[in-house]
């Protein structure tokens, strides 16, 4: 009995041992199994006298806790801990680490330039549409779709659209009507490989909102917003 009751507890202090290892790795989870992390979002943006307050709030209606960072103290390993990055059309596109390409944590981009720079497009592969308030689903089926299709009205009134031309591995979701070379709403599995032939750590998400037009969004243009959060902070899992 002495003998069977040294070995159970060899066993037990043994899973507390392994269970505080998982701990310390960073591994925690809830009760039902889904990391404390997953709905913690980092978003990062310009100083003050933005609206981006207007798009945080939103992602804290979807059920995210929302950390916000300013571009100029922004550092790629600022992104550890979290389960999602959105990264403004807000931001000074010069202050964006271009080392974000290689982060673990998936991202959601809406500035072509920072686009750019991380290597989901080229070098001179983006642009802006000026006046323009629709958009064409191109692949519908698609998560990133959020059951749309055809033509959608994404803003209320005519605004500006960012765009960019992706890379082979990527899938194109949404596009500018009547160009699908101009997309809208594109992405990279994790996995894949951006425009410079280099594997994607993670989830990485191209999204077409303009500064200025956070305001101007329909509700089918939130649908594509929500989706890209979504899909990405997913992560393949």
């Amino acid at each position: 009995m002495k003998r069977l009751l040294a070995l159970l507890s060899i066993v037990i202090l043994s899973g507390t041992v392994a269970a505080c290892s998982k701990s310390a790795q960073g591994e925690s989870q809830d009760p039902g199994g889904t990391p404390s992390n997953a709905k913690k979002m980092l978003y990062v943006k310009r100083g003050e006298g933005t609206n981006d307050p207007i798009v945080m709030k939103h992602f804290e209606k979807i059920g995210y806790t929302v950390i916000d960072m300013a571009d100029n103290v922004f550092k790629a390993d600022r992104v550890n801990g979290f389960g999602v990055v959105f990264v403004s059309p807000t931001v000074n596109s010069s202050r964006i680490d271009a080392e974000l390409k290689h982060s673990t944590v998936p991202i959601v981009y809406a500035k072509p330039q920072v686009a750019s720079i991380t290597g989901l497009t080229g070098m001179l592969d983006y642009g802006q549409l000026d006046a323009a308030k629709t958009l064409q689903i191109k692949d519908n089926k698609h998560p990133l779709a959020a059951g749309l299709k055809d033509q959608v009205t994404v803003y209320k009134n005519d605004g500006k659209i960012g765009y960019a031309i992706p890379g082979k591995e990527a899938v194109t979701i949404v596009t500018a009507p009547g160009d699908d070379k101009k997309a809208a709403v594109f992405a990279y599995e994790k996995g894949a490989k951006n425009i410079n032939n280099e594997p994607v750590p993670a989830r990485q998400v191209f999204f077409y909102l303009s500064a200025g037009e956070e305001m101007n969004q329909t509700d089918d243009g939130l649908k594509l917003l929500d989706a890209a959060i979504q899909w990405a902070a997913q992560n393949g899992k």
